[in-house]
């Protein structure tokens, strides 16, 4: 039998990215697990949104990161 079931992605709020376990893994059963493994893989959430490593810069004046903007392409 096949049967159809619902997974779930880290994508990036930046590019669009689809964030890969070190496995390949890229959908998981539930949000809390996608979010985790994004999240151990190096992207940040900043307010409620995934960015990955490349869409996200370090502001020294608050030691925080922040989504790249277009000005940081520059």
């Amino acid at each position: 039998m096949i049967q159809e079931v619902t997974m779930y992605q880290a994508v990036c709020d930046g590019c669009g990215r689809i964030c890969a376990s070190m496995g390949g893994i890229i959908a998981w059963t539930d949000t809390e697990s996608a979010k985790y493994v994004a999240l151990e893989s190096g992207w940040k959430e900043i307010n409620g949104n995934l960015y990955c490593p490349d869409c996200v810069a370090c502001d020294e004046g608050t030691n925080s990161y922040k989504p790249k903007g277009k000005e940081d392409e520059r």
